[in-house]
């Protein structure tokens, strides 16, 4: 009896170290998704993870050591009197209910694992969609301004034989040109919902 209630104790330290944990990786999670901060505490969140990791396997063991005397209790002998028949039975109880409070953190300890590798994972699909969002905008730029560039750079050869290079009217023309070229470009990004 004296055993069980040392283990239950023990048990429920692991019940407060949980609580701090929960906390912790709540705080975390609420850090690694929000888009304004740039998430940093690396360290402690895999510390986090392989104190959870370690707590999981002391629970594993503590569950295979209590179920392992709950089937050396059910071997021992009938006992002779009442009083010593009630006190197995309530030994039997008290295993059965701190296997259950073992399970029980074990369950929670599995769980913040997966909250805490979910929101990794989260963050880093919102920085890949931030990044492919980035990309989109400065592919559509290039597109736009990669026609113009190219006019400008014809134009900047300086030869003789160019079309419009001695109309009084070749500025406007050209000019003309490649404004209609960048809102029909900006335009098409637009509606491609390229920019936003």
């Amino acid at each position: 009896d004296l055993m069980m209630r040392l283990v239950n104790h023990m048990v429920d330290g692991y019940l407060a170290l949980r609580r701090e944990l929960t906390r912790q990786l709540d705080h975390w999670q609420a850090e690694l998704l929000d888009p304004k901060t740039r998430f940093s505490n690396w360290k402690s969140l895999l510390d986090a993870r392989s104190a959870l990791h370690a707590l999981d396997d002391t629970c594993e063991d503590q569950r295979s050591a209590v179920q392992e005397w709950i089937d050396a209790l059910e071997e021992w002998p009938l006992p002779d009197t009442p009083a010593a028949q009630r006190e197995r039975e309530v030994l039997k109880v008290r295993s059965r209910d701190v296997l259950e409070h073992i399970e029980r953190v074990a369950h929670h300890v599995r769980r913040l694992e997966s909250t805490a590798e979910s929101a990794v994972q989260m963050h880093f699909s919102a920085v890949a969609h931030r990044t492919n969002d980035i990309v989109r905008t400065l592919t559509a730029i290039t597109a736009v301004f990669m026609p113009l560039n190219l006019i400008t750079g014809i134009f900047g050869m300086n030869f003789e034989g160019l079309p419009l290079i001695h109309d009084a009217k070749g500025f406007a023309w050209v000019t003309g040109v490649m404004i209609a070229i960048l809102a029909g470009a900006v335009v098409l990004a637009w509606r491609k919902r390229y920019l936003q």
